[in-house]
């Protein structure tokens, strides 16, 4: 008997993570976002608490009416919404009817439901899978989910891309994810959903690509000032045999955190970088793009901190140079075209991460830019818990012009389970631009003034600390030093992605 895409496994699956989606972005909306309402006002109070001591003493300092402000700010960047406010897309397959009925039910209304397909015959199923005269149906699309974004002008609350093939592969479901994300297809807050198949256990060549590749993406994302060894054949000293079983015995745990974790950098990383690149917003800091060598350095490599994304793709491009023999250099290559999204732009995904590291770098810097470095390095602003400096100043301007969406830590929900005889990774993850944060403070010569009014300048720092707890665990190219109040104290710590739950098959 032929089986089809209703086996319970999947449905349960479908069930399971649509419900976590609508739940997320109606019922508990506030906590949706990855700052909520009152968090603000929850470090002001707690720091008034103290009672004594110089945070107490510059928490006084603050006008309660910009907390207030800051918090209708909030509001009307969230906002509120209904099962029934909810747009939803999702590739369509031959029985659209699954994932149509699971969303039906959780009160979606039938005309704010579009599913996609290219391939003609599977098209024709789709259609025939419904009856004309049935009210309720879903706009079956024939055309690329992919290049709807980046052509139809049309933004979803949840996108399902249920990818049916491995991480980095020709079905390009990562670059898809790039593309969405690229043209800002998907509201804030917005749920992407994803499916990727395993690597299968027999197939020893690419499960050793895969761990090259984790190898030193792991190592990056866990110390981003890890160095290479400059010797006759350049490595990382942590990366050694014991490395290379430790992800071979545990390949699919590392597998799944490998998908987490390349979607939470397209959407807060590379896709921004690519974005502040092309549309020359850099020329507000320096005045010319810094040329890109086809040599590269061991040196180049090591001079690299705090920014893992652009580490790991420059030390592929190194070792791709250096004539190396590890094996995920050309699936690294892969992975770089396949976060840069469909449509090729005339600065690359490196290149455009390379303008701003040496932005942060502060090499070539404009003269009314490096007046400002001086005033956030001068060391004039109260330190709270991190000191202040200016890449505060740099991660808010550049931000606020290249539109990343920041992944909900808390509210990410994983599973995996095995469909037919595969096994599936399938992920639930809020994402938001956190305007309430960039558009809190005026643009980049008016943020100098702003931030002399300290009741504008410390609600601003609370809110980061809120988005810095976040990224804690997972990112450090952004608000690296953005913290008030320690981790440790309940109410403040850092947010954490959960544990992947299987659930059978």
């Amino acid at each position: 008997m032929d089986i089809t895409y209703t086996q319970d496994i999947k449905n349960k699956a479908r069930r399971i993570m649509l419900q976590h989606a609508v739940k997320s972005l109606t019922i508990d909306r506030n906590s949706a976002s990855c700052v909520d309402n009152y968090y603000v006002r929850n470090i002001y109070n707690y720091l008034l608490s103290l009672a004594e001591g110089h945070d107490y003493d510059e928490t006084l300092k603050i006008d309660l009416d910009y907390i207030v402000e800051w918090e209708r700010h909030w509001a009307v960047q969230i906002g509120s919404k209904k099962p029934e406010d909810l747009t939803v897309c999702y590739l369509s397959g031959p029985e659209p009817q699954n994932d149509f009925n699971e969303l039906i039910s959780l009160g979606i209304l039938p005309q704010n439901i579009w599913a996609f397909e290219m391939n003609r015959g599977i098209y024709t199923q789709a259609l025939d899978s419904y009856d004309n005269s049935n009210f309720k149906q879903p706009k079956i699309i024939k055309m690329s989910i992919e290049k709807f974004f980046e052509s139809i002008p049309k933004k979803f609350d949840i996108v399902y891309i249920d990818a049916c093939g491995s991480l980095i592969s020709d079905k390009h479901a990562l670059r898809c994810i790039s593309t969405l994300f690229k043209y800002h297809r998907l509201n804030s807050p917005g749920m992407l959903l994803t499916n990727f198949a395993e690597i299968e256990a027999g197939n020893h060549t690419e499960r050793s690509i895969y761990v090259d590749i984790m190898s030193k993406y792991f190592l990056l994302k866990q110390n981003s000032n890890a160095r290479l060894i400059d010797d006759e054949k350049a490595f990382f000293k942590e990366i050694n045999q014991s490395k290379f079983n430790e992800l071979d015995d545990n390949f699919d745990y590392y597998y799944g955190e490998l998908i987490t974790s390349l979607i939470c950098d397209i959407a807060s990383v590379t896709v921004p970088s690519l974005r502040f690149a092309n549309s020359r917003c850099w020329s507000d800091f320096i005045d010319v793009i810094p040329p890109m060598c086809d040599y590269i350095d061991i040196k180049d490599v090591n001079a690299i901190k705090n920014n893992s994304v652009y580490k790991f793709f420059l030390c592929n491009k190194f070792f791709e140079g250096f004539n190396s023999t590890d094996r995920g250099i050309s699936k690294i290559n892969k992975l770089a075209s396949e976060m840069t999204g469909i449509t090729p732009q005339n600065i690359d995904l490196l290149s455009s991460m390379r303008i701003i590291q040496t932005i942060k770098n502060g090499d070539n810097i404009r003269g009314d830019i490096k007046e400002l470095f001086e005033y956030f390095d001068s060391g004039s602003m109260y330190q709270f818990l991190d000191k202040p400096n200016k890449n505060m100043f740099l991660d808010l301007t550049i931000n606020q012009l290249s539109y990343p969406m920041h992944y909900v830590s808390h509210n990410a929900k994983r599973i995996s389970y095995r469909a037919k005889e595969t096994k599936m990774f399938m992920d639930a993850m809020i994402f938001d631009e956190c305007r309430y944060i960039y558009e809190w403070l005026p643009a980049v010569h008016q943020i100098k003034n702003a931030f002399q009014n300290l009741s504008w300048q410390y609600v601003f720092r609370f809110a980061v600390d809120g988005l810095v707890k976040q990224r804690f665990n997972y990112n450090n190219e952004f608000f690296f030093q953005g913290s008030v109040v320690s981790k440790e104290i309940d109410g403040f710590k850092e947010k954490c992605i959960k544990e992947r739950e299987y659930i059978g098959g």
